[in-house]
């Protein structure tokens, strides 16, 4: 059973219920508390996840999927809607509404509401835990029951990324009329469920201890206690229902079931996130994808004037015949008409979509323009073991600086030397890359790939890739057109940050590396690097380097343990 929280005060109200606790790190690098709760077969994962939708489900997903989970309690504070529930009180959903699904036009909000029920078994568990016989609280310790014993409501939650705060509110107002049966309202159980339903047998429960009321005394019920208590009940009410809870699917030999996954998260913080960073689901043209969190720039939004960039690793989960197909999802939006000077994104994006096709690119997934958006989705490999998308070069750097490993050095420099092969099939086209950095390269072994064609499609101008990877004829005032000597440059600054665990920067003194680095690779970064590219190397001289120096460094013996 794996928990999420996204308040300290969630975690710890589960926390207490643990015993015989080991720390585990996913592969995503989140860490999750795994122990058991006394008396029970279960073992509970438990991890914070912080606010809103969106974080709920890029935790939840992989937990999932770590974790082989037979099912997921999303537990925490809610704020209450109906006057009949009280502070304290416990609510499990019986549905999951997400409130923010509508049209708006002239004649006003036309609601079209994502609706998520838990499945039977899980419906018919709450309804025997909250019966009056069977005292939900029974198996507390004295000293552990609830004073005064809350009640437990089973209606529905809605969900949302706004943080309610006053019931006269145009969002009060809009759940009211739309959802009028909702009993109370949160911001991240709608992740969790549909992050859930993705996985089809994994059973989803949100159990949500009731903290406010949603309305502007929120702050003084906080102050006087109110999270701590409604986490407490939350807590008890779910290792309740964990108690009759049993394996959906037969139990293999070995230890007890793998875990159940109880998302903790709490309600409250108002984020203002980017258009992706608040949905945890994009929908394009029919194909809907799940967007993952990732180092750097995996998942990104950036504006330049009217003109929005959005780009993420995503699961596709919908219009594909491989339940574990990925992709690498961009989009540019535009608000008004684009300047004259301007290139058109989608004919950008066509291009680019050529040059995949041409030069053994990563497939087109989908490929799509609508009113004043366009969106390209390029295949992105999958980690089949894993079940998650594969990592890019930046797990291999590192940061901060380490002693030069031979074995990672020699899997750095064969894999760009793959890549320069790309590149210089593109440079005889006359096309650059010229954003290579350590997130544009996708450890796809036994080889190393492109996720896309950076900027080849777009003519070359000043200023361009801002940022520790900028070679010096893209900045302002350089004199210089970038092109193919730019990616020398950057596949240089690459092996810079391998060899010294930093991005090169102008007045470093040269790198002189131990006896594990051979001078044929020194010389070839130092080539690369130099700031006049008329003197760098070409991208054939710089990939034949570099296949001489993994030949050299394949000899290294390992270091003496």
């Amino acid at each position: 059973m794996v928990v999420l929280t996204a308040l300290q005060v969630e975690y710890e109200a589960v926390r207490r219920h643990l015993e015989d606790v080991r720390e585990v790190e996913l592969p995503q690098g989140t860490l999750l508390d795994v122990g058991r709760i006394p008396g029970l077969n279960w073992e509970v994962a438990l991890a914070e996840t912080g606010p809103t939708n969106t974080r709920a489900a890029l935790v939840t997903q992989p937990a999932i999927e770590h974790f082989d989970a037979e099912a997921v309690f999303f537990v925490g504070v809610a704020g209450a809607l109906k006057d009949h529930i009280r502070l304290g009180d416990v609510v499990v959903a019986s549905k999951v509404y997400g409130y923010h699904g509508g049209r708006e036009s002239a004649d006003g909000f036309s609601a079209r509401p994502e609706t998520w029920e838990p499945a039977h078994a899980m419906d018919q568990l709450v309804r025997s835990a909250r019966r009056e016989g069977n005292d939900p609280w029974a198996f507390l310790s004295p000293n552990a029951r609830p004073t005064p014993e809350p009640s437990v409501h089973f209606e529905p939650i809605a969900s949302g990324d706004v943080l309610v705060g006053s019931r006269g509110s145009e969002t009060a107002r809009r759940i009211r009329r739309h959802y009028n049966d909702a009993a109370a309202v949160d911001m991240e159980s709608q992740g969790v469920a549909r992050a859930a339903a993705m996985h089809g047998t994994v059973r989803m429960l949100a159990i949500r201890g009731i903290s406010d009321y949603a309305d502007r005394d929120k702050a003084s019920a906080d102050a006087e206690g109110s999270q701590e208590t409604a986490s407490r009940h939350a807590a008890a009410f779910a290792v309740r229902v964990l108690r009759d809870l049993r394996p959906a699917r037969p139990a293999a030999p070995g230890p007890a079931p793998g875990p159940a996954v109880v998302v903790v998260s709490g309600p409250d913080r108002a984020s203002g996130p980017a258009a992706w960073d608040g949905q945890p689901v994009v929908e394009v043209e029919g194909q809907r994808y799940l967007l993952y969190e990732g180092p750097g720039d995996l998942l990104h939004e950036s504006r330049d004037g009217d003109v929005v960039r959005r780009q993420a690793v995503a699961r596709v989960v919908s219009g594909s015949d491989s339940p574990g197909a990925y992709a690498w999802l961009r989009q540019v939006e535009w608000t008004r008409s684009l300047p004259v000077a301007h290139l058109d994104p989608l004919a950008v994006f066509h291009e680019e979509a050529g040059l995949c096709r041409a030069f053994r690119g990563p497939d087109v997934v989908q490929l799509t323009g609508s009113g004043n958006t366009a969106t390209l989705a390029l295949h992105w490999p999958a980690d089949l073991k894993l079940g998650r998308p594969l990592e890019t070069l930046h797990e291999l750097l590192p940061e901060p600086p380490a002693p030069v490993d031979p074995m990672r050095l020699w899997s750095i420099v064969k894999g760009l030397s793959e890549v320069a092969e790309i590149l210089e099939r593109l440079s005889g086209e006359g096309f650059s890359h010229r954003v290579l950095q350590p997130t544009s390269i996708v450890m796809n072994q036994p080889r190393m790939v492109l996720r896309d064609f950076g900027l080849a499609a777009v003519p070359p101008r000043m200023g361009e890739n801002p940022g520790p990877y900028q070679a010096p004829e893209q900045r302002y005032g350089s004199g210089f057109r970038p092109g193919p000597a730019t990616d020398v440059y950057q596949l240089g600054a690459l092996l810079h940050q391998a060899l010294t665990g930093r991005a090169p920067a102008p007045g470093l003194p040269p790198y002189r590396g131990p006896a594990a680095v051979p001078d044929s690779l020194l010389h070839a970064v130092a080539g690369a690097l130099r700031q006049d590219p008329r003197v760098r190397p070409g991208i054939r001289a710089f990939r034949v380097a570099l296949l001489a120096a993994a030949r050299e460094l394949s000899s290294v013996p390992p270091p003496q343990r």
